[in-house]
Parts: structure tokens; sequence; C-alpha cells
């Protein structure tokens, strides 16, 4: 697929999220709320790395009113994902980065830059598909009876993201979940790793799916070692046995 055609079928994509959303109810002027549209930043460099790979995390957030209801939307994580200095914002963003770039370039996690020191890393963001199950703006908590009504309302729609994209890797973070059944995943997985954080892996066809943690999980001050470490050992298992 070219640049110019993916860049045209993303718009296309969100211009569906938002009908979805208006014909789903979702969408309200008070509190104002709207989707918050997802996708790829860097349309070029996600379709020249190799593995390409997509995140999919559970919901974004945007503000909230003066009771806590959340609010907000109407922007793009796609613009917001090309900003170099996005990964201060949440330690998130850091670990993202961090099995992206180990990855791509093959490292383990003791062969890792400081972000800080090699700017080249935080390039990352911006070529992924970064997917939410749900698009619109959320608490900051997502309780698994909310994500299994927000996944039914979305799923045709992530599916479509799925296939738009065609990712060789589809990293979930603590949604696998959600789309196991339908992906129709019955075997056991074909890699893992054991332990507090464990990650097991599957494939289905030509796509990897690493079944991870959400990279925002907290778990003691080597947290972020522990996370990382699990998901690139988990991959370097798959492509030792191939």
């Amino acid at each position: 697929m070219t640049k110019e055609n993916l860049d045209n079928k993303q718009n296309k994509m969100h211009d569906k999220i938002y009908k979805h959303a208006l014909n789903n109810g979702l969408i309200k002027q008070k509190p104002f709320i709207e989707p918050i549209y997802d996708g790829v930043a860097d349309i070029s460099s996600y379709l020249l790395s190799e593995p390409k790979i997509m995140w999919i995390l559970k919901e974004p957030y945007d503000d909230f009113t003066i009771s806590g209801k959340p609010k907000g939307g109407s922007w793009y994580l796609t613009e917001h994902l090309k900003n170099p200095m996005i990964w201060k914002d949440l330690n998130m963003w850091k670990v993202m980065i961090q099995i992206n770039y180990a990855i791509h370039n093959n490292l383990k996690w003791c062969e890792l830059d400081y972000i800080e020191k090699n700017k080249e890393m935080a390039e990352e963001l911006k070529k992924i598909a970064y997917i939410n199950v749900s698009k619109m703006p959320a608490d900051t908590a997502s309780p698994n009876v909310h994500m299994w009504e927000c996944y039914e309302i979305w799923k045709n729609i992530l599916f479509e993201q799925i296939i738009l994209y065609n990712p060789d890797i589809i990293i979930f973070g603590y949604t696998f979940q959600f789309f196991k059944d339908d992906l129709k995943i019955t075997d056991k997985p074909i890699s893992t790793t054991s332990g507090q954080w464990s990650t097991d892996i599957y494939r289905k066809e030509n796509m990897i799916l690493i079944d991870a943690y959400h990279p925002s999980r907290k778990g003691g001050e080597n947290s972020s070692y522990n996370y990382v470490t699990s998901v690139i050992k988990g991959y370097k298992k798959i492509l030792c046995k191939e």
C-alpha cells in the first residue's frame, strides 16, 4: 500500500469513527464529548518499518467535568504522537518506545540507550499503529465490565483497523482477552514468559500476537524493566523457533 492510499483510508476511517460514535449515541454536547482519533502518525515511516507494529490499548482520556465525569475529544492521537517529547508525559510512552526500538533493532534491555541520550528512539511512536478499544474520552481506570461494553460497540471498527494497517505484530496492552474469541485463538501460546510480568505470544496467519500487561501497569521500582524484558524475551523466543 502506498503512503497516499493509506493516508486517504485513514482519513476515511476517522470519519467512520465519528459516524459510528454518533449512531451509537456516544457524542454529547453537555458535557462536550467526541471521539479521540487513533491510527498512525507518520504513515511513510510505518510502511517502511520492519516489522510493522500495532499497539491495542484500552481507551483514551482528555479532561473531566467538575463532578469528575470524562469530557473532551475531537482531536487526533495521530498528531499527539508526533511530539518528540511526548515520552516525558507518561511512563507508558517510554516503555512502548523501548519495546519498539528493541524489536526494530534486535536489542536486549541491557543494550538500550537512554531516550534522553538517543533522540532517535522517540521517533518510534510516530511509526506505530496506536489503537484504543474505545475511541471516547474516559476515566483513567478501565474496569473489565466497562471495557467489554466498549469492545462490543467498537468491535467492527477495530477489526477494520487491523485489516487496514495490516501489522506484522500486535501488542495487546491487557486487551487480548476481548479479541481472543473473535480472532479464533484456541491453541496454547507458542511462546510464554513466566512470572509477575508474564507474556504470552500467539500466531495468527502472518501476524504475531503478544498478550501483555498494560504498559502503564505498576509493579515496583523495576516495573518498566520487568515489563520491557518480558515482552522482548517472548518475542525473541518466537524468532528462535522460526
